[in-house]
């Protein structure tokens, strides 16, 4: 049984409990390592989203640019490094970011990403828009406020997204790649030629990704659905284990479910940290 998991969240951005609270439980749990991964979302052009009305509630997540966070992300560092001094398990600290396309957002990032602290980087994306510029950029859970042909230019541009932030090689791995079945008009046979072909750049680029059950809490399947995650394993993807934690209870939230695909697939190529996922 997988005994961490590299995709929390802490109160810090959206979790429900402290950090000191996670790794209280992650101890609890007997398990070796936690990685905490509090949101990273930086976009210039938020507040002319149709869901900025909605985001703004969220203002420890939402930022408009890397400099108006980078004070309280190192503190937070800071303060976790110092509570995890006291217990015995490792703790590393990341992010979970974003990826957005428009020009001068990956240069910006990756001076933040050079000036901070981190252990390690995931990628998760939320957000649709329909061009490299990211214009008309809305909540995945707005997508019913688009016609339906902008709703699948913007899903086509969200598999792409996720493709661009495999290719980039920053990340650890990508979060809830199908997170996008959320959205009405993309269920599990749907965009199938899109989904193939981020699969097919993952094994391309060696890129892992995760099963994470917080797809059993929410949408009755993994993320991403077990019909992906078996397109995965045949492509040799390296994968991890993910609860996508945002409270104490949901720590290890029915990982012998996902390690019962794993043995069932007799599949063993898997995402564990080491100091190239920097």
């Amino acid at each position: 049984m997988q005994k961490f998991s590299y995709h929390t969240h802490t109160n810090f951005s959206d979790g429900k409990n402290s950090a000191e609270e996670m790794i209280q439980q992650a101890v609890a749990l007997g398990w070796d390592e936690l990685g905490i991964s509090d949101h990273l979302i930086v976009h210039k052009n938020l507040a002319d989203s149709f869901s900025w009305y909605s985001w703004k509630k969220e203002p420890k997540i939402f930022h408009f640019d890397f400099n108006s966070i980078y004070d309280s992300f190192a503190r937070h560092i800071e303060d976790v490094r110092k509570i995890a001094n006291r217990y015995d398990i490792k703790v590393r600290i990341g992010a979970e970011v974003d990826f957005f396309t428009y020009s001068g957002w990956l240069d910006e990032f990756l001076k933040f990403k050079d000036k901070i602290d981190l252990d390690y980087y995931i990628s998760g994306n939320h957000f649709l828009f329909i061009d490299d510029d990211c214009s008309n950029i809305i909540d995945i859970k707005d997508a019913a406020h688009m016609d339906i042909k902008e709703q699948i230019n913007c899903i086509k541009r969200h598999f792409k997204t996720l493709g661009e932030a495999a290719k980039s090689g920053v990340f650890a791995f990508i979060a809830h790649i199908d997170y996008i079945r959320k959205t009405q008009i993309c269920g599990r046979f749907d965009f199938l030629e899109e989904k193939k072909e981020l699969i097919k750049i993952f094994a391309e680029n060696n890129t892992a990704t995760e099963v994470s059950t917080k797809g059993l809490r929410k949408a009755n399947d993994f993320y991403p659905n077990c019909d992906m995650v078996k397109q995965l394993m045949d492509n040799n993807v390296k994968l991890v284990i993910s609860d996508d934690a945002h409270r104490v209870t949901e720590l290890g939230y029915n990982f012998s479910d996902a390690e019962k695909v794993f043995s069932d697939n007799n599949y063993s190529n898997r995402w564990f940290f080491s100091e190239n996922s920097k």
